[in-house]
């Protein structure tokens, strides 16, 4: 033992064909997490120890006593921060979105990865993978009650990707000249939206979304002559 703490990592796995054959990336999970915690308020860490309950029951059947129970407070304190369950899920919406811009950001510029690849990371990374009944839930929910704060989640995921995809071109012409860098991202935000309330599970979403991929990078003109 050399006393240096022990960076944990956790294993993604993404499809590098249509017959389901996987690279493994060793993906250092805490490494951006630590850089984030630095500076954080309690309503902060309330917020962070409320997105895993969310998206583990859902809006309906969240409580706050789970919530205060998950954040190590009393039910009583809890509500000192956030008077409802309403505002709790406002602040939370809001987390996922600044969340989801800093997630795809790495993502998208992960060294050893194929741009197909990092793309597929990006849109892999920045769902839930809970069950679709419950993020189909939660996404209803929060266009319902907070639109403006789905759209900037949208706005952060779209703005990240185009830009990767405009770093890519730097070389070459986009070749879908009636449709956008950026419109062609939506459609891929779209997408992903689509199969993952619809797939059976994680592979059947990655199989799908990487297909939509290579659709939208062959027509812009972005896959390589082998693929």
């Amino acid at each position: 033992m050399n006393g240096s703490p022990r960076r944990e990592s956790s294993i993604k796995t993404y499809l590098t064909n249509s017959d389901k054959s996987v690279k493994i990336v060793d993906v250092n999970s805490n490494e951006l997490a630590t850089s984030q915690n630095i500076g954080k308020s309690r309503q902060d860490e309330i917020v962070d120890s409320a997105i895993p309950v969310f998206l583990r029951f859902g809006f309906k059947k969240t409580s706050m006593d789970a919530v205060a129970l998950a954040a190590g407070i009393s039910r009583q304190a809890l509500y000192l921060h956030f008077p409802n369950k309403e505002s709790l899920f406002s602040a939370v919406v809001d987390e996922l979105g600044r969340a989801t811009g800093r997630i795809a950001h790495v993502a998208l510029w992960r060294t050893g990865l194929t741009l197909e690849e990092q793309l597929l990371a990006a849109f892999d990374e920045t769902l839930p993978h809970e069950s679709p009944e419950l993020l189909s839930e939660l996404l209803a929910t929060a266009k319902e009650l907070f639109p403006d704060s789905v759209a900037d989640i949208d706005a952060h995921m779209v703005a990240e990707v185009s830009a990767r995809l405009d770093a890519a071109l730097v070389d070459e012409a986009w070749s879908m000249s009636d449709v956008s860098v950026e419109r062609a991202v939506h459609v891929l935000q779209a997408t992903s939206y689509g199969l993952k309330q619809q797939s059976s599970d994680r592979d059947d979403y990655l199989v799908g979304m990487q297909s939509a991929i290579r659709l939208i990078l062959k027509a812009g003109g972005l896959v390589p002559p082998s693929i």
